[in-house]
């Protein structure tokens, strides 16, 4: 019994000692993989309290608030009864899951452990093959990449519910299906980011588009765009504010690009080493200005980086009938902001974006999809595109680490944060999926997405 002691009286025999203590940290590694794996677990099947209702209170929102959250639904991302787009980019949970239901009872645990070796050989030998499964025995299990042919189908009642009112409630009319008619094949990921450059305009207003090209909107709109104004950019990161990004440890691989695009209210103070600390540009929806709450006009958060505010507008994109009737008061605030702060850079985008985005996620979408704009997190990631020669998009697909909890710097935690309500975030994450040119296995341990900016790719000969 006093073998281990022995080992050290004597030059002879410390290798013996080496071998001990070799073994002991191998058993403590392995320990700890497995606690980690388990905490993860658990914390994704965990569903945290409802938020407190917030919001106007419209037919649709009526429904909302009347229907019980389902004992299935783990996400995390904007609230189903929360007022329009304040999901900036939540994170992942798989639709396969709840499609898929829990684990079978009496083997959760031990497949669970097979599966975490099998996870562990995977990180140790690299992903040979790219879009490598790394689905369990049945789909059981919680770690899965991203499903992109998930549908409404995965959805749990509750937010079926959800998805059909919004669905049918057309706020800004919205002609059924789009323009575009539905391809008569599946667009391979290539053919979606050509579809994407073609049909998507990314731009912001300039004081020469009325009703803007007046004195006054002229001394405030910026002389420059973008793309004059941040230069040549090659390697750009989205940082999606989705929960799951805590604890990555991404902090300095986000930093380490040429720039950096944040969301809303997603600070960095108290988080550079799972979110970095460099800010290039901020998205922020029109709710974010006009919320008392998040003080706009004075919070210093909004001075660093470069401003792009959107806020949902007509189908149409008619600009004088979206001045005339914002969904929130983007304009009023927007002269408010640049009269404190006339030199900080801050543009609008303009609301045919939006809606180009929309007709492409619904053409490919295999079924009608809510008549709401798109989120926050895919309109960043469609402006770096449009900037920058490669993008990484961080946690807006899910990653090892999903959890329900909405947003890093926030408790709140609800399942529709991640697959959508009034955003059609489900169809989104499908087409992100899709164009994705990483692997999955860096979706699974980063929840990283990597695409091409639209300046670098070769759309020759592909149709779309």
């Amino acid at each position: 019994m006093d073998a281990c002691p022995r080992l050290w009286r004597g030059p002879r025999r410390t290798w013996r000692g080496c071998v001990c203590i070799t073994f002991a940290c191998l058993c403590l590694a392995v320990l700890y993989f497995v606690c980690t794996e388990t905490g993860v677990m658990l914390r994704s099947q965990h569903r945290g309290p409802r938020r407190p209702w917030q919001g106007r209170a419209g037919p649709v929102e009526k429904l909302i608030r009347g229907v019980q959250i389902a004992p299935q639904s783990s996400a995390n991302a904007t609230p189903a009864s929360a007022s329009p787009h304040r999901n900036a980019s939540g994170p992942p949970l798989t639709p396969a899951r709840q499609a898929a239901g829990p684990p079978p009872a009496g083997g959760g645990w031990i497949s669970g452990l097979a599966g975490f070796f099998r996870r562990l050989l995977l990180a140790m030998l690299g992903d040979r093959q790219r879009g490598a499964s790394l689905d369990f025995p049945g789909g059981r299990l919680p770690w899965r990449v991203w499903d992109q042919a998930a549908g409404s189908s995965a959805l749990n009642r509750r937010l079926q519910k959800v998805f059909k009112a919004y669905r049918a409630m057309n706020k800004y009319s919205v002609p059924p299906q789009g323009r575009g008619a539905r391809p008569p094949r599946r667009r391979s990921g290539q053919e979606l980011l050509c579809q994407l450059r073609s049909r998507v305009r990314v731009r912001t207003l300039g004081a020469q588009l009325p009703p803007f090209n007046t004195a006054e909107w002229a001394t405030i709109l910026p002389a420059r765009n973008l793309s004059q104004e941040l230069g040549p950019l090659a390697n750009c990161a989205v940082v999606s504010s989705a929960g799951s990004i805590r604890s990555s440890r991404l902090g300095r691989e986000i930093d380490s690009h040429d720039a950096v695009l944040r969301f809303n209210t997603a600070p960095t103070s108290k988080y550079q080493d799972d979110v970095g600390k460099k800010t290039t540009v901020r998205l922020i929806n029109s709710q974010v200005m006009a919320s008392k709450e998040h003080r706009f006009l004075e919070n210093p958060l909004y001075t660093e980086g470069t401003l792009v505010a959107w806020d949902p507008a007509p189908y149409s994109a008619d600009l004088q009938e979206w001045y005339n009737k914002p969904d929130y008061p983007i304009f009023t605030r927007y002269k408010e902001y640049r009269k404190r702060q006339p030199a900080q850079p801050f543009h609008i985008l303009h609301p045919s974006v939006q809606w180009q985005l929309w007709e492409v996620i619904q053409e490919n979408a295999g079924e009608e999809i809510q008549r709401n704009p798109p989120s926050s997190g895919l309109l960043g990631a469609l402006l770096m595109m449009s900037l920058c020669e490669r993008v990484h998009i961080y946690e807006y697909l899910p990653s090892r680490r999903q959890t329900d909890l909405c947003h890093y710097y926030e408790r709140f935690q609800d399942a529709a944060c991640t697959l959508g309500a009034y955003h059609p975030l489900l169809f989104e994450k499908n087409l992100v999926k899709r164009i994705n040119q990483g692997s999955d296995l860096d979706i699974f341990h980063s929840g990283k997405v990597t695409v091409p900016g639209f300046q670098v790719l070769n759309c020759s000969g592909v149709s779309y």
